[in-house]
């Protein structure tokens, strides 16, 4: 890994989420230049070029991994592409921050962080909702023992109306590999993941539907090149997933995502634990129960102000552990493995009507 302070940003997918966040979080770092953005749609890199005053624009990634030469490469692009792309940039001696999902299987996502580590270079993902404020709280109640033993956990992400970029290649199974699972879903899986301390999973049952998006319902708005359902709307991937996995070490987790569903908008993960245990929300709550004197306390989490957003903190992050800072917390090649092992196994129980041992 380089010891260099000077980081050098180039960023692959002019889509939203490069534009809100990527481009101007890691414009805010310090010693840290975003010098080019690449899209196939040379337009809309043009303008978010433009809009966020990134001096370089291209259209072939190749091209601009070989004259740019970033120390720091952000890969924001349909998920198929995730693969080739960061390993392009790995090859050309550029760490990577990679969107979720890493990779489609846990055979890709594997090779990918052996190519890192045979560079020593840094592979990380992006799921952020570690760094919110709740979630970071229960870090801390996790690392000075209030649960005891965690045992099981219920994490879900459920939207009302949600489905992204209805047409687009969040809803083409050959672009994306898959919907709600792969997108909402890996974030969901860490953040109960992240305060179990990433237990090796070892049985895992799962299921998936796709009861909204291929009669147009439950669409929501965020996602490019969204079109108006209609019958020649492509929309083979799955916008709800449920799944149950067994740990190695005797624990349980309940896994629900959905981009669409008839219920309420809920964003939570529960942790039991033998002396504890928490009802996280998303942004701005957090629920402990414990025992105390022989009766039961029930203790709503006054939370810290927080800095920026839970992307701020992770991108922040990165650029801390790029410098050397062995106290910054990343998703590390052992954690997001864990992410695309449960995926890839939720997706074939999901298909096979049985049980993955893993």
């Amino acid at each position: 890994m380089s010891n260099s302070q000077e980081w050098r940003v180039a960023v692959i997918g002019a889509g939203t989420i490069s534009q809100r966040v990527h481009i101007p979080v890691f414009q805010k770092q310090p010693n840290t230049t975003v010098v080019a953005v690449c899209d196939v749609n040379a337009a809309r890199a043009e303008a978010i070029a433009v809009e966020t005053g990134v001096p370089n624009v291209y259209s072939d990634y190749e091209k601009m991994l070989a004259e740019m030469q970033p120390n720091i490469t952000v890969v924001a692009t349909p998920n198929v592409f995730h693969k080739p792309m960061a390993t392009a940039a790995l090859e050309a001696g550029s760490n990577v921050l990679c969107e979720k999902p890493v990779a489609l299987t846990y055979a890709d996502a594997s090779e990918m962080f052996a190519t890192a580590a045979a560079r020593n270079l840094a592979l990380t993902v992006g799921t952020h909702f570690r760094f919110t404020a709740p979630m970071q709280a229960a870090k801390n109640h996790v690392n000075h023992g209030f649960f005891g033993r965690i045992y099981a956990a219920r994490t879900v992400w459920q939207r009302r109306n949600g489905i992204p970029g209805y047409g687009s290649w969040f809803t083409n199974k050959d672009l994306a590999g898959g919907g709600a699972l792969l997108d909402i879903g890996v974030h969901t899986l860490d953040r109960a993941l992240y305060l179990m301390n990433y237990p090796q999973p070892a049985r895992v049952t799962g299921v998936t539907f796709a009861e909204f998006g291929p009669r147009g319902r439950g669409l929501g708005g965020w996602g490019s090149d969204i079109s108006k359902p209609s019958a020649n709307t492509r929309y083979d991937v799955d916008d709800v997933a449920w799944a149950q996995v067994v740990f190695a070490d005797g624990a349980v987790m309940q896994f629900q995502v959905a981009w669409a569903a008839n219920y309420a908008d809920t964003f939570v993960t529960e942790i039991f634990g033998t002396e504890g245990g928490a009802r996280i929300g998303g942004q701005d709550s957090v629920e402990l129960y414990s025992m105390l004197n022989g009766l039961e306390v029930k203790t709503d989490t006054q939370l810290p102000a927080q800095k920026g957003g839970s992307y701020d903190q992770l991108i922040a992050n990165f650029v801390r552990y790029l410098n050397g800072d062995t106290s910054a917390d990343i998703v590390t090649p052992e954690q997001a493995l864990v992410h695309v092992q449960i995926v890839d196994a939720i997706t074939r129980s999901a298909a096979e009507g049985r049980e993955v041992v893993l």
